[in-house]
Order: C-alpha cells, then sequence, then structure tokens
C-alpha cells in the first residue's frame, strides 16, 4: 500500500508529501517548499529512498527546497514545462513575499510533465493531470489504484480553489480544472498544497453549484 507523511514546511506553511510504497520503500517527494534538511531527516529516519522530486507548480513555497533535496538524494526533478518560467524568478519572489534574503538556487528540471504521462512508484502508477490556472503549468498526480489526489493549489478542504489573479493565472481555466478534479471518484483522498486533506465528495458538496 501507499503511505502518505505531509511534512509542513515554510512561512506559507506548505504541504510537502512524501509518498511510499510500504513494501520497496521508494518514495516521491511532492512539493518541498522549503526546510530541506527537516525533510531529508525525517526521510532518512524512515529509510525511504526516494526516486523523484514533483512539483504540482513552480511558485517558490512549492520548490524552494527541490534544487537541495535533488542534490542529497541524487535524483530528478519533475515540473509542468509551462511552470518552469517561474524557476528562474524564484529567488526573486521569495525574496519579495517573505521580506528576507533566500540563498536556495532553483531546481533544474530533468524532465518535464505531460497531460497522460504517468510516474510509477513500486506497482503504483500515477497519472499526470494538468489543470492550469492558478498557474499555466499546474499539475495533480493521481493514483487511481489507491484514490489519492495530491492537487497543489488547485483545490483546498472547504470549498476552496487556487487563486487567479496572477497575471499568468486564468479564471475559467482553474474553474475546469477543478471540475476536472471534481470528476474523479468520490472517495479519492485530496492531498492540497495547504490546509488539512479531504475528499473529492467533501469538495462536491461546496464546490458543484451553477456559479462554479
Amino acid at each position: 500500500m501507499l503511505h502518505v507523511e505531509t511534512f509542513i514546511v515554510g512561512e506559507l506553511q506548505t504541504n510537502c508529501y512524501c509518498v511510499s510504497d510500504s513494501q520497496s520503500r521508494v518514495a516521491f517527494i511532492i512539493d518541498p517548499g522549503d526546510d530541506a534538511s527537516y525533510i531529508a531527516q525525517k526521510i532518512a529516519g524512515e529509510s525511504l529512498k526516494p526516486k523523484a522530486v514533483l512539483a504540482t507548480h513552480g511558485h517558490f513555497d512549492h520548490v524552494l527546497s527541490a534544487f537541495e533535496l535533488q542534490h542529497i538524494f541524487t535524483i530528478p526533478f519533475y515540473i509542468h514545462q509551462n511552470d518552469e518560467f517561474l524557476l528562474q524568478a524564484m529567488k526573486k519572489t521569495a525574496e519579495y513575499y517573505l521580506a528576507a534574503p533566500v540563498i536556495e538556487f532553483p531546481p533544474t528540471p530533468s524532465k518535464t510533465l505531460q497531460k497522460n504521462a504517468s510516474l510509477s512508484l513500486g506497482p503504483y502508477r500515477f497519472e499526470i493531470m494538468e489543470t492550469p490556472g492558478h498557474t499555466a503549468g499546474s499539475v495533480c498526480f493521481y493514483c487511481k489504484k489507491e484514490h489519492i489526489c495530491f492537487t497543489g493549489d488547485t483545490v483546498f478542504e472547504g470549498g476552496a480553489v487556487g487563486d487567479w489573479h496572477h497575471g499568468y493565472s486564468d479564471k475559467q481555466a482553474l474553474l475546469a480544472s477543478v471540475r476536472t478534479i471534481l470528476s474523479l471518484p468520490p472517495e479519492t483522498l485530496v492531498y492540497p498544497g495547504h490546509g488539512n486533506q479531504t475528499t473529492v465528495a467533501s469538495e462536491r458538496e461546496y464546490l458543484l453549484k451553477p456559479d462554479i
């Protein structure tokens, strides 16, 4: 079975997830937004074997420690090509929002993520769902076998959805992406980029309304 551990990291309280195959101990690190040493220590303490760092999107609070983790574990970093431009602005953007110097380097993508592609973790397959809107390259990682979906900043608990007020955001694309997520089986566990986990069934109660 899959095991999901949540590390809440950084000033913006980002959910960094470590999802692992309980048998082989191989793992994905999803959205490491800060605190690389803490994340690495927790992973080492559980004898996990990271296979890759994955980003649901390119905002600094989801990738700030990706470069360091790439090098600690000698593993690749994956992001959608439409968000690569955000990596180049990572340091400047982080310093603006955090009002403090940032020493981290932006990660180097080893591979870009695309619709209909998948990533394997032991016997489990994660589908890459393109869910643009919050950013042009936002994606979700969905494991049909285990009914779990990592949604980044597209869908949150309690009917909240991602911000669409950036110059590169798209409200209509975001709402279409929300509907895509809500079309998953109702029992699907939703692991968002911030806040508590929820389910597709719960979020349908909030979000399947005529005005969305």
